[in-house]
């Protein structure tokens, strides 16, 4: 018996998180797809304001695009990592001669 190899679409929910600029939810998604250098792209359609996804492979999974909208857009996450800078730009002041 011989086998072979089916593609499936999936159909699936993706919570999204809305602009931490604007606070819109109107949120476009995009994939070029067809490159060795894959982008991709999620753009507030009411700001502007826009993550991309780089990847050097063939695809880009989806949960990739939104994983990364939602970290870019998650005003928890935004804090600890603008805190983090914060102590590390106050070690910075403190190690210049007075």
């Amino acid at each position: 018996m011989k086998e072979i190899t089916v593609n499936e679409t999936k159909k699936r929910v993706v919570k999204i998180l809305p602009c931490v600029k604007c606070g819109n939810d109107d949120i476009e998604i995009k994939d070029c797809g067809y490159t060795t250098f894959n982008v991709a792209w999620v753009k507030c359609l009411k700001c502007g304001h826009e993550v991309r996804v780089n990847n050097c492979d063939w695809t880009i999974s989806q949960e990739a695009i939104d994983k990364t909208w939602n970290k870019e857009n998650d005003p928890k996450i935004l804090r600890h990592k603008y805190e983090q800078q914060l102590i590390e730009i106050q070690k910075k002041i403190d190690a210049l001669p007075k």
